[in-house]
C-alpha cells in the first residue's frame, strides 16, 4: 500500500484497519462502523488524505497499516506534496458571494441517519457554472470530496459554525 491506494482497497486486505483508523479520529471516522458509510466513503478517499487528517505523515500512516496488513512497507517519494488543506483565511472568490443568495446541499439531517451525502452535493456542484459558489452544509468537513473537487479544476473553502456544523462554500472558476 501506498499515499495513493484507497481505504476501500487496504480494508480488503485487512479488515482490523477500520478499527485502528476510527480509533484515529472517532468522532468523523466511527461512521465507518455503518454498513452503507463503510461501502461508499473508503472508495472516495486515499490514505494520503487520511494522513493528512489525522496529521500523521503519510510514511508513518502508510507504514502502521501495511504492518496490521502484513505486507512489505513501501518508500513514500519524499518529493510529493501533501494533500491541500483547506485555507483559513477567506479566498478572494468569497468576498463578493451572498450567501443567502447562493444554492445549498443541506445534508445534515442525512448525516443523522448516516446517508451517503455525494448525491445532494453532486446535485449542486453539477449544476455549476463558471464563476459559480454554492454552498453545502455538513456535519464534517468533508476532506474525501476536496481530492474530488481538485481534479474537477473547483475551489473551496470551510468554516465551522459548531462542533456538528460546517459550511463549505464550492467555487467553478
Amino acid at each position: 500500500m501506498n499515499g495513493d491506494t484507497k481505504l476501500s482497497e487496504a480494508l480488503k486486505l485487512c479488515p482490523d484497519i477500520l478499527e485502528y483508523v476510527i480509533s484515529l479520529n472517532p468522532h468523523d471516522f466511527a461512521r465507518l462502523r455503518n454498513p452503507l458509510m463503510r461501502k461508499v466513503m473508503p472508495v472516495r478517499i486515499s490514505l494520503r488524505r487520511l494522513a493528512s487528517m489525522v496529521k500523521i505523515s503519510e510514511q508513518e500512516f502508510v507504514n502502521k497499516l501495511n504492518d496490521l496488513a502484513g505486507v512489505p512497507h513501501e518508500q513514500i517519494d519524499s518529493e510529493r506534496q501533501p494533500p491541500p488543506i483547506i485555507e483559513e483565511e477567506m479566498p478572494d472568490w468569497m468576498h463578493n458571494v451572498d450567501e443567502t443568495k447562493l444554492r445549498w446541499a443541506d445534508v445534515l439531517e442525512g448525516d443523522e441517519r448516516l446517508d451517503d451525502p455525494m448525491p445532494p452535493i453532486n446535485v449542486v456542484t453539477n449544476s455549476m457554472q463558471p464563476g459559480d459558489v454554492v454552498g453545502v452544509k455538513h456535519k464534517w468537513q468533508p476532506e474525501p470530496l476536496y481530492d474530488i473537487w481538485e481534479k474537477r479544476g473547483f475551489k473551496y473553502w470551510a468554516v465551522q459554525i459548531s462542533e456538528d456544523e460546517w459550511n463549505i462554500f464550492v467555487h467553478r472558476p
